[in-house]
This record gives C-alpha cells, structure tokens and sequence, in this order.
C-alpha cells in the first residue's frame, strides 16, 4: 500500500496570489478544511475554568491552541474514516439528541441562548452534534472493549500485589509553623509547642489542644488526619507514627519548617482487597487503557495513509 503521510506549509498552496483552500483554514486533512473559528471553539474546551475571565499569557495559549489543533484533527481523521466503514447519522437521529439536549437545559431558548454564547449558528451546532453521533458510533464499532467476569477475574488472580492496601494509621498532628521571615519566629513556635506539650502531659485532650495550639487546616478537626499511608506526612514525622503504638503520642518533633506533636488513634496492617472490592475500578480502568490503545493504534494508522497539511 502506497503511503501518504504529509504535514506541509499552507502558504505552498498559494499560487500566483491565489489561495485554494477556503479563507482562515489553518490545516486540511485529506480535503477537510479545519478553520481558526472551529480551533478557537475546541480551545474554549481545553480553556480550564480559571481562565474563563482572565486573558491567558500568548504562550500559555499557544499552547492550548496546538493541542486544539490536534485534536481536531484527529477528529476529522476518525470522522473520514468512518465515512469508508459506511457509519452515518440520520436526520432523525440528530433530532433526537436535541430534544434531549432541550430537556437537559429546560428548555429550547435555553439551550438555543447556550449554543449561542457557545459561538455556533444553530447549523453549526447540529453539524458538531452529527459529528459526535458518528464518532460514537464508530467507538461502540471499532474501539470499544467490554470485558467478561472471567476475564476481569483472571487479571486479578494473575496481579494480586497490585490490589493490596497499604499499611495505614490514624494519627492527630499538632503542628506549630516556623516563620522564616520572623527573627524570633523559632523562639516562638517553640513556646508554643512547649506549652501545648505541657498540656498534653497535664492529661488534658489532643483535640483540644489541637484545636487551639495547631497551624494545620486539621486543627478543625482536632488535629484528626484521618487513616494516611506512607508517604502522606513529613518524613520524621511519619517514621516515628509508624513506630509508635495506638494511644501513644510523641515527644515533639523538631523539624526546619516547624515542630510537631502526633498522636496515634489507630493502625490497620497491610490488606489484599477482594476481587468484588476492586472489581467496578478494575473494569474501568481495563476498558480506559485497552480503548485508549486501540484509538491511538487506529490513528496512527490513518496517519500514516493520510496527507494532513498545516
């Protein structure tokens, strides 16, 4: 089989001053023209919400725009081919979805106001509708995977190690900060452990006195961390809770960033989780990363048959 496989500059195409691909096209898959408008509306996806007010710095939008480009363009190669596999969605079939999409905003002004604000003409928006149906399909005929019980079974005997729960404790923290940018910030935090300390060995509750010595977002909560793994707490810190029995709090814990106190309220040992625990997560995750290789492998393949011009 002959391959094609070209990513070549729009501006060879211009001959004599005249252009042969419709005006803002910004790439062309096997004869499909991809516009800015269609790549500035998949960049208003990709937009995280914290920039949906804010002007994003040129290269972080850069950024963004390549990513939407490409994704587009993977798109449209998914589109072609399953226009070869005979893959269409019928008028009606398009209906449908806008009714349900009617239902979801309430009403037919609402979603019309969304579609708008979106930037799309109502064509507009039913051609981007059309186009999800028909890679959709195309996932459900070529890429999804559904995995048997026995099979999902048989992966969980074969990986067991990956299914253990680590050994966790509880623990309570009282953790007084050293400000760097104060002289006596040490001399200070250290008064303040001393005097939580003394406390503490007064008989008086670890909740409490979290409460109202702590630096930590857990004094809220009494200084409850909840059940942590290793790996959760400053490395001192955790070394000496891990060694400790259930009840026993520590002595306090000098560190660069500040001084601590730990309290243990519980320890729970390694566990292997059950095949019904894991099982939900398991399939999801199977069917991600089979259906994630079999779309990258199908595009890698249109690709390689495929002139794609930039």
């Amino acid at each position: 089989m002959k391959i094609f496989f070209l990513i070549i500059s729009i501006s060879t195409l211009l001959i004599a001053g005249k252009v042969l691909l419709p005006e803002a096209t910004i790439a062309v898959v096997d004869g499909v023209a991809i516009s800015i408008d269609e790549r500035d509306k998949e960049v208003g996806k990709l937009l995280p919400k914290a920039y949906f007010h804010a002007s994003l710095d040129e290269e972080k939008l850069k950024v963004l725009q390549e990513k939407a480009l490409k994704s587009l363009i993977e798109k449209t190669l998914l589109i072609n081919y399953a226009v070869t596999k005979k893959i269409t969605v019928s008028d009606r079939e398009v209906d449908d979805v806008m009714k349900k999409l009617v239902g979801i905003y309430g009403s037919k002004k609402a979603l019309e106001s969304s579609v708008k604000k979106a930037g799309f003409t109502p064509e507009q928006f039913r051609k981007a509708v059309r186009k999800d149906e028909i890679l959709k399909k195309l996932h459900i005929k070529e890429i999804e995977v559904n995995h048997s019980d026995r099979e999902l079974k048989d992966y969980y005997e074969k990986n067991k190690y990956k299914f253990r729960e680590p050994q966790k404790i509880r623990v309570r923290l009282i953790y007084i900060k050293n400000n760097p940018q104060d002289p006596d910030g040490n001399t200070k935090a250290k008064k303040r452990i001393d005097e939580a300390s003394v406390k503490l060995k007064a008989g008086d509750d670890f909740a409490d006195v979290a409460a109202k010595y702590s630096n930590a977002m857990s004094r809220i909560k009494g200084g409850d961390m909840g059940y942590l793994h290793k790996g959760r707490l400053n490395k001192a810190v955790e070394e000496k809770a891990f060694s400790m029995e259930i009840g026993e709090i520590s002595d306090i814990i000098e560190q660069d960033i500040g001084y601590f106190i730990v309290k243990v309220e519980d320890k729970k040992k390694q566990n292997q989780l059950s095949f019904e625990t894991v099982k939900k997560g398991l399939k999801k995750d199977l069917k991600n990363k089979e259906e994630g290789k079999r779309k990258a492998e199908l595009l890698k393949k249109l690709m390689l048959n495929s002139v794609i011009i930039k």
